[in-house]
């Protein structure tokens, strides 16, 4: 074979290449916050009782599929690498398929790539699920064998499998069936393609009056439309629909392609600058779709729930996430490092004390658990994350803390079920095994880094849990348990955020019994804003106000006396020198 014949196939599989490295590039290092939310929304189960409901409407295999990929999102290399192969796929399946319609391969290669293209800005919307990418391909893997031998049978072998491609892909077949149509339209000959064109749809429909009143015995709308991805965002339906147009009218494109192939635009050189363009194209729509106050949420989400409460700190305090669920969880992960009234204003509080607790409803359902679980109200923590499992089904993060809230609340039997959960998957077997252990020898538990701190603040008396003004519970787990340290933080940062600093004061006295050898610097700051507007020191039961902290405020006060005699500049001087304070919260905020 000479040069000039294997040249092509050398350009396609060299465009492919390209394609997958920059796909796993982007949602390696850029993107990668789509993949870790879509991870936290599903945990896959090893177990035929949770294989057994996706075989119960057609699609949910596909679905199932798409599960099993998607837990391995959960590591950055391999999920970004499984999600690029899945992207490049179409392309690769649209190059044997043009082998196929024209023998040849003297296209452009521009027209294998750009559903490819299309699927990855779809990806980089955080809301489309790996089952969207495998119901295209599924499309176009019966396409190409549907187009694979030119025999009756094999026409009639396509026809007799579609009741199973339907329940395999669900909604899926839809598609499949105007591509089906279009191709016996434009490359099929004499009268007989027009019994296929009609014969198709027609078993199409039959098969789902099968499904929809006697085997599944579903609403319609499972039937018809399930799985296809029926977002909201306008932009993303648009993009959806050019997809499905592509894939729907590429015979009709194909056959144009083929007649016109000594076209110059089918030429190498131009194949190639089309391809550039294409992905200077993309990677301008990725970069515009990318958003980097959701992936910094996303980001810190993902260091809260592997417990790793100092990088998540530094993490907000170098690129602040300006919005509640950033602010909440920095929060957390100051009080689990034990400097909550320390940090409290190192970086913005622009939600005040709502940043501190959630209130309960379906939005936070997901996260207002931590809150709890950091203060010791063990049980409150595992009715959120119960009511999550309810809700939203089987995640990581609500199986993991109810296996932990139940160890804690002694209640074994019951963490036993939810370690037997973790223990059937790939990432958090290990997790399962050790929690196992203490299931199995509860002496442990008071001696576990993370579970004998929570177990030691565990309140000793019952109250009610005020669910509808979460921060009153503070003072009634202080009053069951007074050496909660967390607690008594998280009360003192709540009266902080709201500048309520005279109740403040009057519990300074009380910090030296509750285990502090010195006084937090956001208290310090708030302590010297009272004895700047009285004149009087509040009873600082035994402990001392820094050196520091003193020369600080006197810095502060001068700079703001100063900055004072031009009110157009006051805040952004104070903000540049001093925004990391109570004092700048308290005069500007």
């Amino acid at each position: 074979m000479n040069n000039s014949k294997t040249a092509p196939d050398r350009d396609a599989f060299i465009s492919l290449g390209i394609f997958l490295m920059a796909a796993f590039g982007y949602f390696c290092f850029v993107g990668n916050y789509v993949l870790y939310f879509q991870e936290t929304q599903s945990l896959f189960i090893f177990s035929g009782e949770y294989l057994h409901k996706y075989l119960l409407k057609p699609g949910g295999l596909l679905e199932y599929g798409a599960r099993f990929l998607t837990q391995f999102y959960v590591a950055r290399f391999s999920g970004s690498l499984i999600l690029a192969v899945i992207l490049t796929l179409p392309a690769t399946i649209f190059y044997f398929i043009n082998k196929r319609l024209n023998q040849s391969i003297s296209f452009s290669l521009l027209f294998i790539l750009i559903p490819s293209f299309i699927l990855c800005l779809m990806q980089a919307n955080y809301y489309h699920l790996m089952e969207y990418n495998l119901g295209f391909i599924m499309i176009l893997l019966y396409y190409l064998f549907f187009v694979s031998s030119l025999k009756k049978y094999h026409k009639i072998l396509v026809l007799f499998l579609l009741p199973l491609f339907y329940y395999l892909v669900g909604a899926y077949v839809l598609i499949f069936t105007g591509l089906y149509i279009i191709h016996i339209l434009f490359h099929e000959s004499g009268k007989q393609k027009y019994v296929y064109a009609c014969l198709f749809p027609a078993v199409a429909a039959v098969s789902l009056l099968i499904f929809w009143k006697i085997l599944f015995l579903q609403p319609v709308a499972n039937i018809l439309l399930f799985p296809l991805p029926l977002l909201e965002n306008t932009t993303y339906k648009a993009t959806f629909f050019i997809l499905t147009a592509y894939i729907v009218f590429y015979p009709f494109i194909s056959k144009i392609v083929f007649y016109r192939k000594n076209n110059l635009l089918n030429k190498r050189l131009y194949s190639f600058m089309s391809i550039i363009l294409a992905f200077g194209v993309s990677i301008i729509l990725l970069f515009k779709i990318y958003n980097p106050q959701t992936a910094r949420v996303v980001e810190l989400e993902r260091l809260i729930f592997g417990e790793k409460w100092d990088e998540a700190v530094k993490y907000q305090e170098k690129k602040p996430s300006r919005n509640l669920i950033g602010e909440y969880f920095y929060n957390i992960a100051l009080s689990e490092s034990n400097q909550l009234c320390d940090g409290l204003f190192f970086t913005d509080q622009d939600f005040g004390a709502s940043s501190l607790v959630l209130p309960w409803g379906d939005e936070h359902l997901n996260r207002g658990a931590y809150f709890y679980y950091a203060i010791g109200l063990a049980n409150e923590a595992h009715r959120w994350a119960y009511e999550e499992m309810v809700v939203y089904g089987y995640r990581p993060q609500n199986i993991k803390l109810l296996a932990k809230t139940s160890l804690i609340n002694g209640d074994f039997r019951m963490a036993r079920k939810y370690i037997d959960i973790l223990k059937r998957t790939i990432y958090y077997r290990e997790l399962a095994k050790k929690l196992e252990t203490m299931a199995d020898n509860p002496t442990l538990i008071s001696s576990d880094p993370e579970l004998g701190p929570k177990l030691k603040i565990n309140p000793k008396s019952s109250f009610f849990i005020q669910f509808n003004e979460p921060q009153n519970n503070l003072p009634l787990l202080l009053e069951s348990q007074p050496d909660n340290k967390r607690a008594f933080e998280y009360y003192l940062a709540g009266l902080l955020l709201t500048k309520n600093v005279e109740v403040a004061m009057n519990n300074i006295s009380k910090m030296k019994d509750a285990g502090y050898s010195r006084i937090p610097r956001g208290i310090e700051e708030a302590i010297l804003i009272y004895y700047n507007s009285t004149k009087v020191y509040p009873n600082l039961g035994g402990l001392n106000i820094s050196i520091d902290t003193q020369d600080r405020f006197k810095q502060y006060f001068s700079a703001y006396v100063d900055a004072r005699k031009n009110p157009s500049t006051l805040k952004a001087k104070m903000q540049a020198r001093f925004g990391n304070t109570f004092w700048f919260y308290y005069h500007f905020k």
